[in-house]
């Protein structure tokens, strides 16, 4: 018989309401499913209970075959001074018990050398140990390490690890542990895009168990999952057999079909009521009572769930040069030089995506052209008309002991309480955010807040840092809408491949100590990485034909297919040279 784990989940209450409800499925071996809901459909929570961190719902969890399960999260700890080998060092739970076995038959033994039934308790232990094979655990940690790039981790303290180190972390223990099932929920936040393709090649060719993923990076959920189940609030789940591209078409299509139905049923009913109401005091009154009756045991259709989207507004500080910025023959710098700009542009209308490997080194730019670090050597030009609106991570211009008012008047915007709640409200919030400290909120509300204040500053020049991190599908899809329609210049950091792909027109990236500029968007230029083509070529002319130059460096079959699978595509696209 299949390996399988029975979920049933009947409700969930949160202060005395019903959170999570009608849960029904089952996760067979070898399954690659990807959940997906809105954010605050209470996710982590489901996963939660699924790992049986939390026990006070309603419902079971069948686990027949004893599969050790475990979730994968970001590393947190109340001994931030804690060595990162000690943190992996947990994953081993029997050498955990072992050691503490073999410590208290020490001290027994110290206490009275010459007992011989400690003696043989001490021996009797060491010689499990021993026979389990966990004496080389040790060997294990360094093997994991070195294969993901974090074996110079392994005497640092967890404060001194970044954010994206710690995923790493994580997924190391996960490694360690080599659980049947592995349940990850947004394993790419706050790690860099290769970490982020070793991660998917990792799950599709390395991982041989089982996996539920949680997560909004949609790229990364194509190529990781096949199933994608879908919980929306106060609604059952829905099963979608395609991953998450094919599943967004899918949907579409089913609720499209369903909100017909629902509208022609709702013309149905307010026909028969009508009906019901015209004759109900006539001497057809029985015939109406009659109909009444039928109209009250029909069955009726749910109304069908319409996610509201957020609105971002953007102010546009309508006078802008046709070049923004201009960099010639500089060196970035913080205590050492870190790169070479021999010559660079930002134009007017141009979205540019920054690729960094080195973390200090994207601060340290960003500082840079917000002048708040000077350059070394020859010249950088910010035009005086330049207003920047920058997006900040870690949102660190908030301050999250205040209250979401008192943050809106740190930036300088007093507005009175009724304005506030018009502009919260574009962001789906409700009045009573006003009150609440920004420490009470959830990381994607965070980032909703602070995009509601950035909003009130005029710009012509928006600078955005993992601008996606935390925010939902649908908020997603809203946030690349009205970039889109930005009039002016754009330089942004992500490594949303999906995000990156539907807005970038260049790349600037560090090659050889020196910034460099690729044309077009993501996947063109890992198209050029594998190729080996010069970088300076734009796949696309200006009525987007393939450059012909490609074809005497890729192959003849591979240049048609490259060609059918773009050209035309981005036609109407400004393109700079």
């Amino acid at each position: 018989m299949t390996k399988h784990l029975k979920i049933k989940i009947d409700s969930l209450e949160f202060n005395w309401e019903v959170i999570i409800k009608g849960i029904d499925l089952t996760l067979n071996e070898n399954d690659r499913i990807s959940i997906v809901w809105s954010n605050w459909a209470w996710k982590t929570t489901f996963l939660k209970i699924l790992t049986w961190e939390i026990k006070n719902y309603n419902g079971t969890i069948d686990n027949v075959w004893n599969m050790t399960l475990w979730y994968l999260h970001q590393i947190y700890s109340d001994n931030e001074e804690k060595l990162v080998r000690e943190e992996l060092k947990e994953s081993f739970e029997d050498i955990i018990i072992m050691e503490k076995k073999i410590n208290d038959a020490q001290e027994k033994m110290n206490k009275d050398p010459h007992n011989m039934d400690f003696i043989e308790e001490y021996t009797s232990i060491i010689e499990q140990f021993n026979n389990i094979w966990w004496h080389d655990y040790n060997n294990k940690i360094h093997q994991v390490t070195s294969w993901i790039w974090i074996l110079e981790l392994l005497d640092k303290k967890l404060s001194e690890v970044s954010w994206w180190q710690r995923t790493k972390i994580a997924l190391a223990k996960v490694l360690l542990a080599s659980p049947d099932i592995l349940f990850l929920d947004e394993p790419t936040n706050f790690i860099d895009m290769w970490s982020v393709e070793w991660l998917e090649s990792f799950l599709q060719n390395k991982w041989k168990g089982w996996y539920v993923i949680i997560s909004h990076d949609r790229e990364f959920l194509d190529k990781t999952c096949n199933k994608t189940y879908e919980i929306q609030p106060w609604r059952w789940i829905t099963y979608y057999h395609n991953n998450y591209s094919n599943y967004l078409i899918e949907r579409k299509r089913i609720e499209e079909k369903k909100l017909d139905n629902y509208k022609r049923e709702q013309e149905f009913i307010e026909k028969e009521e009508k009906l019901i109401n015209r004759f109900r005091a006539w001497s057809r009154a029985w015939w109406a009572k009659s109909r009444e009756r039928s109209l009250n045991k029909m069955e009726k259709l749910d109304i069908p769930y319409i996610p509201k989207k957020p609105n971002f507004i953007f102010n546009f500080s309508w006078d802008l040069p046709e070049k923004v910025l201009y960099f010639k023959e500089v060196f970035i710098w913080r205590k050492e030089p870190l790169f070479f700009i021999s010559e660079q542009h930002l134009y007017k209308k141009q979205i540019i995506w920054i690729v960094w490997e080195n973390w200090a080194w994207k601060s340290t730019f960003l500082k840079t052209i917000m002048n708040e670090l000077d350059v070394l050597d020859w010249l950088f030009t910010r035009w005086k008309a330049v207003k920047i609106w920058y997006y900040s991570q870690m949102h660190e211009e908030l301050e999250k002991e205040k209250t979401v008012r008192e943050n809106f008047s740190n930036q300088w915007f007093w507005f009175p309480d009724q304005q506030l709640i018009s502009i919260l409200s574009r962001y789906l919030f409700d009045k009573t955010i006003l009150d609440k400290k920004v420490s009470e909120l959830s990381w994607w509300q965070i980032s909703k807040l602070f995009f509601a204040i950035l909003w009130q500053r005029d710009c012509n020049l928006l600078i955005l840092d993992e601008p996606t991190n935390h925010l939902d599908y649908d908020t997603r899809e809203a946030l690349e809408e009205e970039l889109k329609a930005f009039k002016w210049s754009i330089l942004f950091i992500s490594h949303d491949r999906y995000f990156v792909n539907k807005l970038a027109t260049n790349i600037w990236f560090i090659n050889d100590w020196e910034l460099s500029v690729s044309y077009w968007n993501y996947e063109d230029y890992k198209f050029k990485l594998e190729h080996k083509i010069d970088m300076d070529i734009n796949i696309f002319d200006e009525e987007a034909e393939l450059n012909i130059v490609l074809e005497e460096k890729i192959w003849e079959r591979q240049f048609k297919k490259l060609k059918d699978k773009f050209s035309g595509k981005f036609k109407k696209r400004d393109r700079w040279r």
